[in-house]
């Protein structure tokens, strides 16, 4: 019997790096949790000079520094000290990109818990979270472990400015002088935020679920540098939404939903609005080469585990337009972005 052909090199470190993969972002919480990166400023240091600037054993943190440059946090230098790269500088605490959230909930025992049960929800089509913890994710994390819903909603801020060419997206948004816009789920309100500050002769409305209100930007807060143009306002865009705005935004939220409820909101928001308001959905869409597909493809899976929500394609999401009674006018894509902007008007 022929012995068959041992697989290239290549096939065989990637299939250990996604064995491994479990351990990596581990390595990084660690990291998160020592405040490794925050304890290396400009001056490459030694594992010895972090340790006691971290309170850790110098050995195990020397072997953690080298497991992470393999990943790109850090960079091992000949000389056995170690130096920022961009990668490890986004995780310190004082960046200002939320990097360390995105971190947080990747290893929090919610997404952890629920991808245990992959293989099940492939078998099925069962969303697996309710079976995990007894209730939809949404309720989840606002009434039995609000600590993993902040978490949650400071991770999603984080994608905002990650995950988004956030120039290019205000820039394609382009609100009108005077418009009203309402940034409908916009959790702690950094998209709204840029565009007033882009836009500042614009009123801007955040509607947001009651317990994500508190952790607003304070800018958009009463008191704040934006206040006398913002409005926070309490609701769940599945009921209903509020009437008066020329635009209505709905940011990275569609994927969370089924088609039925999509169509829904759409409906209350053609319902509250007045003729000619603008609604624009912001979403990541399934195919094409851009650089995030593996994320995409990734979320869509992982909405199949959580229950009811999908990637969507643009003419699936114009066919939801359709049936909410909107006038789909187009999607356009944002240059350097994820996102692709669909837009419809209310008839």
């Amino acid at each position: 019997m022929t012995t068959p052909a041992l697989p290239s090199l290549e096939a065989r470190v990637k299939l250990y790096r996604i064995g491994m993969g479990f351990a990596a972002l581990q390595f990084v919480q660690a990291a998160v949790d020592l405040k490794v990166a925050d304890a290396l400023d400009d001056e490459p240091l030694g594992a010895d000079e972090l340790a006691k600037a971290v309170d850790a054993d110098p050995d195990a943190l020397g072997r953690l520094l080298r497991a992470l440059s393999c990943h790109g946090f850090f960079e091992a230098l000949e000389d056995g000290r170690f130096r920022h790269t961009e990668l490890s500088r986004m995780i310190r605490q004082d960046s200002t990109w939320g990097a360390p959230d995105v971190i947080r909930f990747g290893w929090l025992h919610v997404p952890v818990s629920v991808l245990h049960h992959t293989a099940d929800a492939v078998r099925t089509g069962e969303a697996a979270f309710p079976k995990v913890f007894g209730t939809q994710a949404q309720s989840y994390f606002v009434n039995d472990d609000p600590e993993a819903g902040a978490i949650f909603n400071r991770a999603m801020t984080a994608n905002t400015i990650l995950l988004n060419n956030a120039p290019a997206l205000v820039a394609a948004l382009a609100p009108r002088p005077g418009e009203t816009v309402m940034d409908v789920g916009g959790g702690q309100g950094q998209l709204l935020l840029q565009l007033m500050e882009a836009y500042p002769d614009i009123h801007g409305v955040l509607l947001e679920l009651e317990q994500v209100l508190p952790g607003v930007d304070e800018r958009l807060r009463a008191g704040g540098a934006l206040a006398a143009r913002a409005e926070l306002l309490a609701g769940d865009c599945r009921e209903s939404v509020p009437g008066g705005a020329d635009t209505y935004l709905y940011k990275h939220m569609m994927y969370m939903w089924d088609d039925d409820t999509v169509v829904a909101i759409l409906r209350n928001t053609a319902r509250a609005a007045a003729s000619g308001a603008r609604v624009v959905v912001v979403d990541m869409l399934l195919g094409g080469d851009s650089p995030f597909e593996e994320i995409c493809t990734a979320v869509d899976l992982l909405m199949v585990l959580m229950g009811g929500g999908k990637r969507r394609s643009v003419d699936q999401f114009a066919a939801l337009f359709e049936q909410a009674g909107l006038d789909y006018q187009g999607a356009r894509s944002i240059e350097g972005d994820q996102s692709v902007l669909l837009t419809a008007l209310v008839p």
